[in-house]
């Protein structure tokens, strides 16, 4: 069993390799010998040096020109799903069935399990059941990262299913979730296929895209709390334990329909969500202060996506939790790391190319809000390179500034919010009537969306039988639920338990652990797929 020193020297040797953009050539094995022999922490210099500064006159040859996007993780994976997701895809099928619920088809599947499609009352409503098929532990800590954010617009939702109980009671799988359906796929399908077309996104889309995915982060900083109307971080305070992601990208931001969600109409481009909470872990004072929890999480999320706060050189000096030491990066798990990916998000919709496996750091003065900032970011090419002057100047800075190095140097919620909000209500490149033709072309005709049914009465003693159960509940705000055997629900929800009382339930919740569970280098899931 390897020593927290061990994963020190071993993290520290890889991210060495990760910051020349070399970790694809990286082997434990190989290296074993330089890993023992490593020196860590680090003793001269005293501290990280820093960034060495700027070349008098950037240009397209300073930076290295990314590769576009071409094919989507769906395109890519040609082959269907193995025999032994199909046969677990037919033992669900059939259990489901039994629920009311029909089987459409296969959405995604990996080494820890499977998305399907099914849909109910004839056809008009769809969800996606996601379920493990080996441990139980990462499903649970995802349904307790839904739950905290049921009341969020801009984050994937997840419903309390009557027929939950049919999955957990049977040898199918070790645990499952009920997550809204987003009908237009992953962000990144539409990249390609805009990339493909050899076109760019209208600067009006691009603003309003960023609008809904800032919204999400701000629904992501303040885990649980209850939102009255579309999340705003303008009045919400300092977010103290925000939920980190670690696994931001296209892949995970999926696309819905148009018309209204919450008080804000999305006409301009369908509406965003942040979805697969899987690796989300909240984050305060105390955890950033936690020596195995820092290491452990330094490598949560996709390669091609850790953050300045997980790959920084500054962490070869810091044998304990760099936080404790008043580190500016390494190690500062916040809301600004979700800020950082979906800079990437960002850029790869400005650029239509993948982030290079090589992160270049330029050294950028600006203006953030009413601050100067002098820092590196990792978006310098969207500014000096040349190669997207087409697309608004503003867009590309705000952009480059989410990919700042130090986290105080990026800017926060309530700025970008804003920042955006003025920039909407100016002149784009494109009228609000000609965003909605060019939305309508690119996405395809909305579908409509059927309102949702009226509860039903409640059925007790003296009002006779119910004439069948109501099997789920898909309302905008899904009901508050408890993972593990905990069946609590609120309002109209329909099963074969009682309503919890609510006391009870406030005490059990009070409880109940909600720590996060710590996993040695956790893998990404792929689970999306349209």
């Amino acid at each position: 069993m390897p020593t927290l020193r061990d994963i020190q020297r071993e993290q520290t040797d890889y991210f060495a390799f990760y910051r020349m953009g070399r970790a694809s050539a990286w082997s434990r094995h190989r290296r074993r010998d330089a890993i023992r022999n490593l020196e860590f922490p680090r003793r001269h210099p005293a501290r990280w040096p820093g960034f060495s500064p700027p070349p008098a006159r950037p240009g397209p040859q300073t930076f290295t020109e990314p590769q576009p996007y071409k094919k989507s993780q769906e395109q890519i994976k040609k082959e269907g799903p193995s025999p032994a997701v199909q046969r677990r895809a037919k033992r669900l099928e059939k259990l489901l069935a039994q629920e009311g619920m029909r089987f459409e088809k296969v959405l995604g599947w990996g080494g820890f399990g499977m998305a399907c499609l099914f849909s109910m009352d004839g056809g008009e409503r769809k969800v996606v059941v996601k379920i493990e098929l080996e441990g139980r532990d990462s499903i649970e800590m995802e349904r307790r990262n839904y739950e905290l954010m049921r009341d969020a617009h801009h984050v994937l939702h997840m419903y309390n299913l009557a027929a939950e109980e049919a999955i957990e009671n049977s040898d199918l799988a070790a645990g499952g979730l009920f997550l809204e359906f987003m009908e237009r796929g992953t962000l990144e399908k539409w990249i390609v296929k805009m990339a493909n077309e050899r076109k760019t996104f209208s600067d009006r889309a691009l603003w309003t895209i960023f609008d809904c995915l800032v919204r999400g982060l701000t629904g992501l900083a303040y885990p649980g709390k209850q939102w009255r109307g579309e999340e705003s971080a303008m009045d919400a305070g300092e977010a103290v334990n925000p939920l980190v992601h670690f696994d931001i990208d296209p892949t995970n931001i999926l696309v819905g329909g148009f018309g209204m969600y919450g008080n804000r109409a999305h006409s301009i481009a369908p509406i965003h969500k942040i979805g697969d909470l899987g690796l989300g872990q909240v984050y305060n004072s105390r955890e950033r202060r936690n020596v195995e929890q820092v290491w452990c999480t330094r490598q949560a999320g996709k390669l091609y996506l850790y953050t300045p706060e997980q790959f920084t050189e500054e962490w070869d000096w810091h044998a304990s939790a760099p936080a404790a030491n008043a580190a500016p990066t390494a190690g500062n798990y916040r809301e600004t790391m979700n800020t950082w990916q979906m800079g990437w998000t960002m850029y790869a919709l400005i650029t239509l190319c993948w982030p290079n496996e090589k992160k270049e750091p330029f050294v950028y003065n600006s203006k953030v809000f009413d601050r100067e900032v002098r820092d590196a970011t990792y978006g310098g090419d969207l500014m000096y390179s040349g190669r997207y002057d087409d697309t608004d100047r503003d867009l590309r800075r705000l952009v480059a500034q989410c990919l700042y190095h130090t986290p105080r140097s990026r800017p926060t919620l309530k700025e970008l919010q804003i920042l955006i909000g003025d920039k909407m209500k100016s002149r784009l490149d494109k009228s609000e009537e000609e965003g909605r033709v060019w939305a309508r072309r690119f996405y395809g005709e909305p579908e409509r969306r059927m309102p949702a049914p009226p509860p039903r009465p409640a059925h007790g003693p003296g009002h006779g039988a119910p004439p069948g159960r109501e099997r789920w509940n898909m309302g905008a705000h899904p009901p508050i639920r408890l993972g593990g055997g905990a069946r609590a629900r609120f309002g109209q929800v329909f099963s074969n338990e009682s309503i919890v009382d609510l006391e009870k339930l406030r005490r059990r919740r009070a409880d109940e652990d909600h720590r996060p569970v710590i996993r040695r280098q956790p893998q990404p899931r792929r689970f999306w797929r349209d």
